[in-house]
């Protein structure tokens, strides 16, 4: 057994290996006494294969009624290194591909010093597992959420605008022109007929960005060019969050709308750019699989000659919808801030909606949503 100074240092050689071609079994050590050190380091570097680290922890040597204390996925030619606090009499590390073998080395040692982390840029991201267990001192969470400092946490903005009345008795996603459902496992289509878009060149809209959740529970992010009135973008979205038109010609904008949907004639209507917007402006929100959603609160403000009622609902991916809250807008400026508080599950959708009450279809109509919320990681087993 290695060692190195070790009043201050050790080496756990039962717990580390190097190989030229790693087991297809993996890597499984032994339980491993832990003498009396403060802390445990693990430095690591997988080539070729991605795989999943864990360690165990137990007051006796066995499996039986072990903890699972800390499991990462370990990216292929990424290096990696953690510090712990001691956390139990025995450990046991194990490190498994998803396939296929590959290279590289685990090393694992212990020393007597305290954890700490050094001082740290107050720009630089706040880690899920940062090594420390003292308290960080740093900006305002919102704004630093808003600038994306937290790697697993993101700001997220369900916000859309309503400008025309629907029918009598009729319930619309706001933004859309349509009530919004949970479509068929088909590819999605952009449609955009106006010339000055749908070349790719010309002097409209070229280029556009769209962010969503596919069918497999993926959250996907893609950038395509405008051409072809009806392509289809070859991925099979089951909620869209963002569009954005990242790139055009000398006019600056999108000169006729744009919209996407469900592949065929009739499909799903899942988001649409008014003439000039550049920017979607629809109250649909998919939660990824492996997150969910803590949506804070709603802020609701216009009028409309159409009474009629602004809708918060929440989607199962079996498409069940449960209503979260219920506001009435009438002909008189209103403006509504409510908090909601609500955690919505991964695969769900949340649709905010205007159902028109009144028997009225003509007039003014203006009514902006936004509901802000947090997209998080599933809470850890460890």
């Amino acid at each position: 057994m290695s060692q190195n100074n070790p009043v201050q240092y050790y080496t756990l050689i039962p717990g580390s290996f190097r190989s030229e071609t790693l087991d297809t079994t993996g890597f499984v050590s032994t339980w491993i006494n832990l003498p009396e050190f403060s802390t445990i380091n693990i430095s690591a570097l997988i080539k070729t294969q991605a795989g999943i680290l864990q360690i165990h922890t137990n007051s006796i040597r066995e499996d039986d009624n072990k903890d699972l204390f800390f499991e990462t996925t370990l990216d292929a030619n990424t290096p990696f290194f953690r510090r712990f606090k001691i956390p139990n009499s025995f450990i046991r590390i194990t490190f498994k591909t998803s396939s296929g073998t590959g290279k590289g080395y685990i090393t694992t040692s212990l020393n007597n010093n305290n954890m700490f982390s050094a001082y740290s840029f107050i720009n630089s991201p706040i880690k899920r597992n940062t090594d420390v267990e003292l308290n960080r001192v740093a900006n305002n969470f919102e704004s630093d959420l808003v600038r994306e400092l937290h790697t697993d946490f993101q700001k997220v903005n369900i916000q859309g605008v309503q400008k025309t009345i629907p029918g009598a008795g009729t319930e619309v996603t706001i933004g859309l022109t349509t009530n919004y459902s949970i479509p068929g496992n088909n590819p999605t289509d952009h449609i955009i007929p106006n010339a000055n878009d749908n070349t790719g060149a010309g002097t409209g809209a070229q280029e556009y960005r769209i962010s969503g959740v596919l069918f497999n529970g993926q959250a996907q992010t893609s950038v395509f060019g405008t051409q072809n009135t009806g392509g289809s973008l070859g991925l099979n979205f089951k909620a869209i969050n963002r569009v954005q038109v990242t790139d055009t010609g000398t006019q600056l904008k999108n000169v006729g709308t744009m919209t996407w949907q469900e592949q065929g004639g009739s499909g799903e209507v899942l988001s649409f750019i008014e003439a000039g917007g550049n920017v979607s402006h629809v109250c649909i929100y998919g939660v990824q699989s492996l997150a969910q959603l803590v949506l804070r609160d709603i802020n609701i403000a216009g009028r409309s000659d159409a009474a009629g009622i602004v809708k918060v609902i929440e989607m199962s991916s079996t498409g069940i919808e449960y209503t979260l809250g219920e506001f009435l807008i009438n002909s008189t400026y209103q403006q509504f801030n409510y908090v909601l508080d609500g955690l919505v599950p991964a695969d769900s959708v949340i649709k905010i909606n205007f159902e028109n009450t009144s028997s009225v279809t003509t007039g003014d109509i203006l009514i902006n949503v936004n509901a802000n919320g947090m997209l998080c990681p599933l809470i850890n087993s460890f």
